[in-house]
Parts: structure tokens; C-alpha cells; sequence
């Protein structure tokens, strides 16, 4: 059974566009095939490079990891966002006093 396919629509300058089709004729190939090979090309590098397009889940996870390797698996002590503010706080009385 085939996927189905999505569609992605890119508005492009002309002579953004006029290069596209003159490289694309050159290899002779259509302008999708030169655009779905570059693509392809420029994702699998971001892939052996570490950068994924992996769904947020994902970095999610790597997030609760480095929380862990952080705060050694302990929950803090106070919501997150008053120990923010308090970090706010403190920053703003330090900047008032060396002004």
C-alpha cells in the first residue's frame, strides 16, 4: 500500500526560480526531482551532523535527560516559574545597585 503523499508549496522570486529550472535542466531533470534530491541530500547531513527532524516528543525526552544529569534526578523544591522570578528579582536589585 502506498503512503500518501503530502503537498508543499514554495512561493519563489523569479530569479531565484529561473536558476532552479536552467540548474535543473542542466542535469536534466524536472525542477521536483532537482528539489526533492537537494533536500534529501541537505536533511541527511543534518541527520550525520545530529540535527534531527525528529518530532518534539523526542526532544522532549532529551530535555528530561539533561534535567536529570542537572538536578540528579531530583524534583525542585518550588515551581519552576517562581524560582524564575525570584532569579528576576535578584538580578534586577543587583543591577539597581551597581547603577
Amino acid at each position: 500500500m502506498e503512503t500518501k503523499k503530502k503537498r508543499l508549496t514554495l512561493d519563489l522570486d523569479p530569479a531565484f526560480q529561473r536558476r532552479l529550472k536552467a540548474a535543473a535542466a542542466l542535469k536534466g531533470v524536472s525542477m521536483r526531482g532537482y528539489c526533492l534530491t537537494a533536500i534529501g541530500r541537505e536533511l541527511a547531513q543534518d541527520e550525520a551532523n545530529g540535527v534531527s527532524g525528529r518530532p518534539v516528543f523526542f526532544r522532549a525526552e532529551r530535555l528530561a535527560r539533561r534535567r536529570k544529569e542537572i538536578f540528579g534526578g531530583k524534583p525542585l523544591s518550588e515551581d519552576s516559574a517562581d524560582l524564575i522570578r525570584e532569579a528576576r528579582e535578584i538580578r534586577d536589585t543587583e543591577i539597581k545597585e551597581w547603577a
